[in-house]
C-alpha cells in the first residue's frame, strides 16, 4: 500500500494559496492549489486522485514545485512548441469584432461565419489562422458558434408579414371568400357539376 502524502502550511501560505486559486489564470492552477489544500486539510490522497482526475506522480509533482518555489511553483511553465500566432491584442481584436454585426464593418452579409472571421483576422492583422482555429478561439471565450440558419426574417416589411398571417389564418378557419372561380375559361357551373 502507497504511503499518504504529507504537506502543512503556515496560516500566511494558506491564506495565499486560497488568494492564488481565486485569482488562477485557468483552471490548471486552479487545480494545484486545490489539490494541495485538499492535502494540507488531511484529505486521503486517493480521494484526491480520483476528484481531480490525476495520478500520484502529477501529486507528488505539485508537492515538490510547492515545495521549492512555493506559489510560482504553480504556475504554468514555459512549454516548448511553437509559439501561438495569434498575440493577446489579436484575441482581442476577434472578440471585439464577433460582438459586431458585420455591416459595422463594412460587410454585406449579417452573420459572421468561422471562415469570414479568418479571413477578417487575416487582413486585419496578416496572421492567417484556420477556421477551426478561429471556432476552438471563439468556444474558449465563452461563445456559442452555431452553423448559420438562413432566414429572410430581417429583411421582412413587419406590417406586410403581419397582414399575411391574419389572412392566412381567416383562410384556414373558412372565413375567406374569395368570389367566383373560373376554371381556366370554362364556366363555374359546368366546372361545378363535373364534382359531384
Amino acid at each position: 500500500m502507497s504511503s499518504a502524502i504529507n504537506l502543512s502550511f503556515t496560516r500566511a501560505q494558506k491564506r495565499a494559496l486560497l488568494r492564488q486559486r481565486r485569482v488562477a489564470p485557468n483552471v490548471r492552477v486552479w487545480n494545484r492549489a486545490t489539490g494541495l489544500l485538499l492535502l494540507a486539510a488531511k484529505v486521503a490522497s486517493s480521494e484526491i486522485l480520483q476528484s481531480l482526475g490525476i495520478s500520484r506522480k502529477t501529486l507528488l509533482n505539485w508537492k515538490r514545485r510547492w515545495l521549492s518555489k512555493r506559489h510560482f511553483g504553480l504556475e504554468d511553465a514555459p512549454r516548448e512548441g511553437r509559439p501561438p500566432e495569434m498575440s493577446e491584442a489579436h484575441l482581442r481584436l476577434l472578440l471585439r469584432v464577433v460582438r459586431r454585426d458585420p455591416r459595422q464593418v463594412g460587410y454585406a452579409f449579417t452573420r459572421w461565419t468561422a471562415p469570414r472571421l479568418a479571413e477578417y483576422v487575416a487582413l486585419r492583422t496578416g496572421v492567417r489562422v484556420t477556421p477551426a482555429w478561429i471556432t476552438e478561439l471563439l468556444r474558449r471565450n465563452g461563445f456559442v458558434w452555431r452553423k448559420t440558419k438562413r432566414t429572410l426574417r430581417n429583411l421582412q416589411n413587419r406590417s406586410a408579414t403581419q397582414k399575411a398571417w391574419r389572412a392566412l389564418k381567416r383562410l384556414k378557419k373558412g372565413l375567406w371568400s374569395p368570389g367566383p372561380v373560373s376554371n381556366f375559361g370554362m364556366a363555374t357551373e359546368s366546372a361545378s357539376s363535373c364534382f359531384r
